[in-house]
């Protein structure tokens, strides 16, 4: 593989350390084919679904051992696999060679998550003096960084804007030029879900229940809703309805611009994950181990199934396919018509990180420290 100058540099950059050292080699160019994965839930709605099928059946083409436990979140950028992971390293591998290009050590050796645009790698953390950062990835520097707080859930990087919210109350809007606060909005409740946004319009929800629906130009309440169960996590947004999943019993569905409730679900497990979300239905896992999908018009239950154990992921939907993982060390993939199992493969680890796909291929990883990529037997390559 042959390295740019660019490359050599930041090497460079990288080995005389100082604030302005980049986290990564370029991402710009690269054999993506299209298929990035640039934020957490694939979209701005985090809507967990892609049109693109995985031809089954599947069979384990690529097995790496990470430097420890994957974050919950992957994320791909022109052919680039990024992994972080929880001892504060961020890793990085060519999907086109099956090669690990570098495994860098994140600001103050603290865990973090991603986000990632055209040019820009936008980085949170979980705890340290400064826990938001904007990485140039054309020309592989810092270009800030900024105190946010304390940052469990994932960054949202939305056109020149970056939102992030933070575990102790509030959550902020941030230039993506410069890192300059635009606005800042207090909550009632920690903050331990991801924003989502549509239509101009961005939702939090809090550990107390409480759902913001927030202008994303200047951060005014637009309404809120008080589910009174505790939301850790996030709201998936699309068609102008948000769906939301409690830590007790409830599955909710509110009109976007209102917050009106349009349905609501008891459900005997508690959703720790997102749902996902198709044309027509709302896949959900829950802690009792049963995933189901309702009608997302009418919160109608369609089908159910059931894993071994605790759901562990959000499910991902590819074409007529759902995905998801347990506690079980089991992936499962079902039919998202009727939830009739058609795969399912053992994996070393209990399953806690969200899979994704690219050209045909399944990636995911387990606990303690291993990740995967699953293809077509035709794929099949050692490492």
């Amino acid at each position: 593989m042959r390295f740019s100058k660019a490359f050599f540099v930041l090497l460079l950059a990288v080995a005389a350390g100082g604030c302005a050292r980049s986290v990564v080699k370029p991402l710009l160019s690269g054999n993506g084919g299209g298929e990035d994965w640039l934020m957490a839930g694939a979209d701005r709605g985090r809507s967990f679904q892609v049109a693109r099928a995985v031809k089954l059946p599947l069979q384990e083409i690529a097995h790496f051992k990470l430097s420890s436990a994957p974050a919950q979140n992957l994320f791909i950028k022109n052919g680039h696999l990024l992994v972080p992971t929880l001892d504060g390293r961020l890793s990085v591998l060519d999907l086109t060679s099956r090669k690990i290009l570098s495994k860098k050590k994140l600001t103050g050796g603290n865990a973090g998550t991603l986000a990632l645009g055209d040019n820009a790698l936008i980085v949170a953390l979980r705890y340290g003096k400064e826990t938001l950062f904007h990485h140039d990835l054309k020309k592989t520097r810092q270009v800030w960084g900024v105190d946010a707080g304390d940052i469990a859930g994932e960054p949202l990087l939305a056109d020149t804007v970056v939102y992030a919210a933070a575990i102790l109350n509030h959550i902020d809007a941030y230039s993506l030029r410069h890192g300059k606060r635009l606005w800042r909005f207090d909550t009632d409740g920690q903050l331990h879900a991801s924003p989502v946004m549509a239509e101009n319009i961005v939702v939090v929800a809090t550990a107390k229940g409480k759902i913001y629906a927030l202008n994303a130009g200047d951060g005014k309440k637009l309404w809120e809703k008080n589910l009174q169960q505790p939301v850790l996590s996030s709201p998936v947004i699309r068609d102008r309805k948000i769906y939301v999943g409690t830590a007790r019993d409830l599955l909710v569905a509110l009109e976007l611009e209102s917050g009106k409730e349009l349905w609501r679900q008891t459900l005997p497990g508690r959703i720790f994950y997102s749902p996902a979300i198709s044309d027509s239905l709302l896949i959900v896992g829950g802690s009792d181990g049963v995933v189901t999908a309702f009608s997302r018009d009418t919160g109608k239950q369609k089908w159910s199934t059931r894993a071994f154990s605790v759901i562990g992921t959000s499910p991902l939907i590819t074409g007529n396919e759902v995905f998801f993982g347990a506690l079980d060390h089991h992936i499962y993939c079902v039919n998202l018509a009727d939830g009739e199992l058609k795969w399912r493969q053992e994996l070393r680890g209990r399953v806690r990180t969200n899979p994704i796909v690219w050209k045909n291929q399944l990636i995911l990883a387990s606990e303690d420290r291993d990740l995967y990529i699953f293809g077509p037997p035709e794929n099949l390559a050692t490492n």
